[in-house]
Protein backbone atom coordinates (compact mmCIF):
# COMPACT_ATOMS: atom_id res chain seq x y z
CA UNK A 1 0.00 0.00 0.00
CA UNK A 2 1.00 3.37 -0.92
CA UNK A 3 2.01 6.29 1.94
CA UNK A 4 1.92 9.58 2.25
CA UNK A 5 5.54 10.88 1.28
CA UNK A 6 6.42 14.24 1.37
CA UNK A 7 9.92 15.82 0.60
CA UNK A 8 12.91 15.46 3.36
CA UNK A 9 14.38 18.66 4.24
CA UNK A 10 17.47 19.80 3.34
CA UNK A 11 18.51 20.56 6.89
CA UNK A 12 17.80 16.39 7.94
CA UNK A 13 20.53 15.65 5.21
CA UNK A 14 23.21 16.45 7.38
CA UNK A 15 21.60 15.64 10.48
CA UNK A 16 23.14 12.51 12.79
CA UNK A 17 20.81 9.62 13.96
CA UNK A 18 20.24 7.66 11.16
CA UNK A 19 20.93 3.99 10.50
CA UNK A 20 22.61 3.41 7.27
CA UNK A 21 22.76 0.68 4.69
CA UNK A 22 25.18 0.16 2.26
CA UNK A 23 25.22 -1.41 -0.71
CA UNK A 24 27.49 -1.03 -3.82
CA UNK A 25 24.87 0.81 -5.57
CA UNK A 26 23.36 2.83 -3.07
CA UNK A 27 24.00 4.10 0.69
CA UNK A 28 20.18 4.19 2.47
CA UNK A 29 19.82 6.48 5.93
CA UNK A 30 16.83 5.57 7.64
CA UNK A 31 15.27 6.89 11.29
CA UNK A 32 12.04 7.52 12.85
CA UNK A 33 10.24 11.63 13.01
CA UNK A 34 7.70 12.14 14.98
CA UNK A 35 5.27 13.25 12.09
CA UNK A 36 2.61 10.78 10.23
CA UNK A 37 4.16 10.81 6.81
CA UNK A 38 7.28 9.45 5.33
CA UNK A 39 9.94 12.11 4.63
CA UNK A 40 12.17 11.12 1.73
CA UNK A 41 14.96 12.76 0.08
CA UNK A 42 16.88 11.06 -2.73
CA UNK A 43 20.61 12.45 -4.04
CA UNK A 44 22.01 11.26 -7.33
CA UNK A 45 25.20 13.24 -8.78
CA UNK A 46 26.48 13.98 -11.61
CA UNK A 47 28.98 11.07 -11.17
CA UNK A 48 26.10 8.61 -12.03
CA UNK A 49 25.12 10.51 -15.13
CA UNK A 50 25.89 13.86 -16.36
CA UNK A 51 22.60 14.41 -18.22
CA UNK A 52 19.53 15.66 -15.49
CA UNK A 53 17.17 13.05 -17.62
CA UNK A 54 19.44 10.08 -16.42
CA UNK A 55 19.38 11.55 -12.85
CA UNK A 56 15.66 12.06 -12.70
CA UNK A 57 14.90 8.93 -14.53
CA UNK A 58 17.32 7.11 -11.09
CA UNK A 59 15.25 9.22 -8.21
CA UNK A 60 11.81 8.94 -10.15
CA UNK A 61 12.43 4.99 -9.92
CA UNK A 62 13.90 5.15 -6.25
CA UNK A 63 11.07 7.40 -5.17
CA UNK A 64 9.02 5.01 -6.65
CA UNK A 65 9.51 1.91 -4.99
CA UNK A 66 10.32 3.93 -1.61
CA UNK A 67 6.91 4.55 -1.60
CA UNK A 68 5.31 1.09 -2.23
CA UNK A 69 7.81 0.11 0.35
CA UNK A 70 8.56 2.54 3.11
CA UNK A 71 6.77 2.28 6.41
CA UNK A 72 5.22 5.47 7.83
CA UNK A 73 6.61 7.68 10.19
CA UNK A 74 10.19 7.75 8.59
CA UNK A 75 13.00 9.94 7.39
CA UNK A 76 14.46 7.93 4.50
CA UNK A 77 18.27 9.55 2.54
CA UNK A 78 19.17 7.53 -0.72
CA UNK A 79 22.59 8.69 -2.00
CA UNK A 80 23.04 6.90 -4.96
CA UNK A 81 26.07 5.14 -6.28
CA UNK A 82 28.03 5.81 -9.84
CA UNK A 83 27.49 1.63 -10.06
CA UNK A 84 23.90 1.44 -10.16
CA UNK A 85 24.54 2.11 -14.31
CA UNK A 86 25.33 -1.80 -13.97
CA UNK A 87 22.09 -2.07 -13.10
CA UNK A 88 18.69 -2.37 -15.08
CA UNK A 89 15.42 -0.64 -14.04
CA UNK A 90 14.10 -4.09 -12.38
CA UNK A 91 17.03 -4.37 -10.75
CA UNK A 92 17.36 -1.30 -9.53
CA UNK A 93 13.66 -1.55 -7.92
CA UNK A 94 14.27 -5.23 -6.29
CA UNK A 95 17.81 -3.93 -4.67
CA UNK A 96 15.38 -1.08 -3.43
CA UNK A 97 12.82 -3.33 -1.44
CA UNK A 98 15.44 -6.14 -0.79
CA UNK A 99 17.29 -3.50 1.47
CA UNK A 100 14.15 -1.98 2.86
CA UNK A 101 12.38 -5.25 3.97
CA UNK A 102 16.10 -6.12 6.15
CA UNK A 103 16.22 -2.39 7.88
CA UNK A 104 12.77 -2.99 8.51
CA UNK A 105 12.42 -6.20 10.09
CA UNK A 106 14.78 -5.08 13.01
Amino acid sequence: MAIEMVRLPSDQFRARGYKTIATPFFLLKIKKNSYKTTRVGIVVGVSVNKAAAKRNFWKRQARAEIVLRATTGSDILMVVSPNVRRLTKKQFREEIAKTLATVQQK
